[in-house]
C-alpha cells in the first residue's frame, strides 16, 4: 500500500512539476537576459516611448523573432489606443509598432483625405532607401510593401490623417 502511495506521489510531482514547465515555456518569460544583448530594458522602453507619443508601458516581453533578440512593450496611448512596439535589443532600432484601432466603421477609398501620393511620401520616408514592391487600400488605410537588399518593409498609413500605424522590418532571407 505504501509503495502505491510513493509511486503516486512521484507521478503527481512529475505531472505538476511538467505542468509547471510548460506554463514557463509558453509565457516566454526571459528568452534571454540583459547581459546577453548590448541594451537594457530601460534603454529599450526609452527608444519605444520615443517612438509612440505618451505610451505607457503595461506589459514586457523578452523574444526572439528571425534570430534577433527583441524587447515587445504593450501599452496604451494617452488617447487611450493600445500599441504594441518591438525594439531591436542590441542596436535599440524599432522593429515595428502596431496601434489597436477599435473603429470598427470601415471607410472605402473614395472617403479617404489623404491621396495615394501623400501616403507613398510618408511610408517611403520610414523605409529610405528602399524600392515599393506593393500597394493596396484596407480598411481606409494604405498598405506599402517595400524592399531593399536586406530588408522587407510593410508600412501602413491612416488613410484620413496621414500617419504611419503599423510599421514591419523583417531581414530578407
Amino acid at each position: 500500500m505504501k509503495k502505491k502511495w510513493l509511486i503516486g506521489g512521484i507521478v503527481s510531482v512529475v505531472v505538476l512539476g511538467g505542468g509547471a514547465f510548460g506554463v514557463s515555456a509558453v509565457s516566454g518569460d526571459d528568452q534571454f537576459s540583459e547581459s546577453e544583448v548590448d541594451l537594457s530594458q530601460k534603454e529599450a522602453e526609452t527608444a519605444a516611448k520615443e517612438e509612440v507619443d505618451g505610451l505607457t508601458i503595461e506589459k514586457v516581453e523578452k523574444d526572439k523573432e528571425d534570430g534577433i533578440l527583441v524587447y515587445e512593450f504593450e501599452g496604451q496611448t494617452n488617447d487611450g489606443k493600445e500599441a504594441e512596439v518591438e525594439v531591436d535589443a542590441n542596436t535599440g532600432e524599432v522593429l515595428q509598432v502596431e496601434h489597436d484601432d477599435d473603429d470598427s466603421n470601415e471607410t472605402s477609398a473614395e472617403d479617404l483625405k489623404i491621396t495615394k501620393e501623400e501616403a507613398e511620401k510618408t511610408a517611403k520616408e520610414k523605409a529610405s532607401g528602399s524600392e515599393m514592391k506593393d500597394m493596396e487600400i484596407d480598411d481606409g488605410h494604405y498598405e506599402f510593401e517595400f524592399h531593399d537588399d536586406s530588408f522587407e518593409y510593410e508600412i501602413t498609413v491612416d488613410g484620413q490623417t496621414g500617419e504611419v500605424i503599423d510599421f514591419k522590418k523583417e531581414k530578407l532571407k
